[in-house]
């Protein structure tokens, strides 16, 4: 499905609410005072001046609607950030609020930060940043459950290729395989998980102090080195060790890895 552009109004709730609000004013000054004042020879465009003129107020009010729009994003932004408090909070959120949250996070690292306006399909991408003169492009994944394996990260760092970006961030709520992680080393292509993720998070929360600000509880899920399934904690039922806790796969009987 190919990506379809962007109305006028939908780019203008992307911008800060200001720039609605003086596009309303330019336009209500220019139908107003600006254009008839142009035409005066030709009969047919003094009627056309004269028309728009009368409904000049409602074309400008129109731009009150990406402002209000503008404003809320805003607002969204900014609690997305300040209440996210652990892996949990984080993993609660919406797919399309996570894009928000991650977009917020790196527009706090100094990044410029284009979302995508539009409804269709992204390419793989969901943000496009800009800093100090380079290009990066941004996928999210918000997989509470599944890990993002190799297949999404060959398809980005593809995308990468196509495009004129020094590198791609891949952000997930959750974490990758160890085959993601092998085959993103060494290559312009950034894996955050969403310990990484709460983290970065917590360096931009704007509290006042730190006494303040919430304190981010990473996730103390761990994963098999051999078979890449959860670790769970378990309880010895016999032998010297009867009693002790310890870690276990989650894929036992098939893999039989354990840890203190």
């Amino acid at each position: 499905m190919s990506k379809k552009s962007a109305s006028l109004l939908v780019i203008f709730s992307y911008l800060p609410w200001w720039a609605s609000v003086i596009a309303g004013v330019v336009v209500y000054i220019s139908l107003t005072y600006v254009f008839p004042n142009l035409v005066t020879d030709n009969q047919i465009m003094v009627m056309v001046a004269g028309a728009g003129r009368n409904v000049a107020i409602w074309f400008s009010l129109l731009f009150l609607i990406p402002a209000v729009t503008s404003a809320f994003r805003h607002h969204k932004r900014k609690q997305l950030v300040e209440h996210q408090t652990s892996i949990q909070t984080l993993r609660e959120t919406s797919w399309s609020d996570f894009e928000v949250l991650v977009g917020e996070v790196f527009r706090r690292k100094g990044f410029t930060v284009q979302e995508n306006m539009t409804c269709g399909a992204d390419g793989g991408i969901d943000l496009l940043l800009s800093k100090d003169g380079e290009h990066h492009i941004v996928q999210c994944k918000q997989w509470r459950n599944s890990k993002v394996g190799i297949a999404v990260v060959r398809e980005m760092f593809g995308v990468l290729k196509a495009s004129s970006a020094k590198t791609v961030y891949i952000v997930s709520s959750g974490h990758f395989t160890k085959e993601a992680l092998a085959f993103s080393a060494n290559l312009p292509i950034t894996l955050i998980n969403g310990d990484e993720l709460l983290a970065l998070t917590a360096e931009v929360q704007s509290n006042i102090d730190d006494k303040s600000k919430p304190s981010i509880q990473t996730s103390a899920v761990n994963f098999c080195p051999r078979c890449d399934c959860k670790l769970v904690k378990r309880v010895a039922k016999k032998g010297p060790h009867k009693g002790n806790e310890f870690l276990g796969c989650s894929n036992f009987p098939k893999c039989r890895f354990t840890a203190s």
